[in-house]
């Protein structure tokens, strides 16, 4: 997703002063938050952001997926029903406690259930997705589950946020950061957003935040980032003897400087928590426009 430099800088300045100010009071009201992740709705990550998000005072109901659903993106089923209902064309969803469904979808098919079904007439005053053991960052916020659920999200208007905690690939095991400490920005940034909105809506329309917490001891601060290009991790596939046309994935790691210079990737690697705003709007620069209008314009 590419903008003008003009509209980049804009919303970067003003997010960046919403984040920038100073504690919040504790007197405003609760918020009604759609609670999702992409590792399962009994994910210990997503029970600890909502202890921080309940503990906060705000009414938390868990709609996630009933199982690991990582790298589905923004996946949404399509499988469209034509004459009568099969299994092929039906999800199921479950009330497994008074504030938690199980959806056997993807992300995306959890916030939508929950929109509908669950929440249904009075949506959620914003979605929140997390947290997410390792970092969504640069080219891997695309494939992201936890990203995918809160596209949807924007996609209705609803405000929403991802939370990620980055996992250092570099140590033996590789150390996941503080998840406790994620949830509970979470917390915060849900707060400052609430103090800076002048009673109107908490992100503007369609606009969901993409939130990484760094591995680091001690945070050094947040930075309003792009998303960059590169990817910490991407599959490789070797062939396998498991049958004759099988080839087994493995992961390929990358901790090189990320191209885009104020990307979410550099962020992380000098200790910073990470915000990018996004849009869901993959329409690439108006530059690349005006070459594409020019070459391909023509066209009958």
């Amino acid at each position: 997703m590419r903008r003008s430099s003009r509209w980049w800088a804009a919303s970067t300045a003003a997010l960046a002063c919403v984040l920038a100010l100073p504690g919040v009071s504790p007197a405003q009201e609760p918020l009604d938050i759609l609670l999702t992740n992409d590792d399962g709705y009994d994910a210990p990550t997503l029970s600890a952001l909502k202890q921080a998000l309940s503990a906060a005072g705000h009414r938390v109901t868990v709609v996630a997926p009933c199982d690991d659903q990582s790298g589905s993106g923004t996946e949404l089923s399509s499988k469209y029903a034509r004459g009568e209902p099969t299994q092929e064309n039906t999800i199921t969803a479950k009330q497994v406690a008074p504030d938690t469904w199980a959806v056997c979808g993807s992300p995306g098919d959890s916030v939508s259930f929950g929109v509908q079904n669950v929440f249904a007439g009075d949506p959620p005053d914003v979605v929140v997705s997390g947290v997410n053991p390792g970092q969504n960052t640069g080219a891997v916020a695309a494939h992201s589950g936890t990203v995918g659920a809160t596209n949807v999200s924007g996609e209705l208007s609803i405000p929403a946020i991802a939370i990620s905690v980055e996992i250092d690939v570099s140590t033996d095991p590789p150390q996941l950061g503080p998840v406790p400490a994620a949830a509970e920005y979470a917390t915060r940034v849900l707060d400052q957003l609430r103090s800076t909105s002048n009673g109107g809506p908490l992100l503007p329309e369609h606009t969901t935040l993409n939130i990484n917490y760094p591995v680091a001891p001690e945070v050094k601060g947040t930075k309003v980032t792009a998303t960059g290009r590169s990817a910490f991790v991407r599959p490789r596939y070797e062939r396998t003897d498991l049958c004759p046309d099988c080839y087994v994935i493995q992961p390929v790691f990358d901790t090189s400087p990320d191209p885009v210079r104020d990307s979410d990737n550099n962020a992380l690697a000098a200790d910073y928590v990470s915000v990018t705003p996004l849009d869901g709007d993959w329409t690439a620069s108006s530059g690349v426009l005006a070459s594409m209008r020019q070459r391909l314009g023509s066209l009958r």
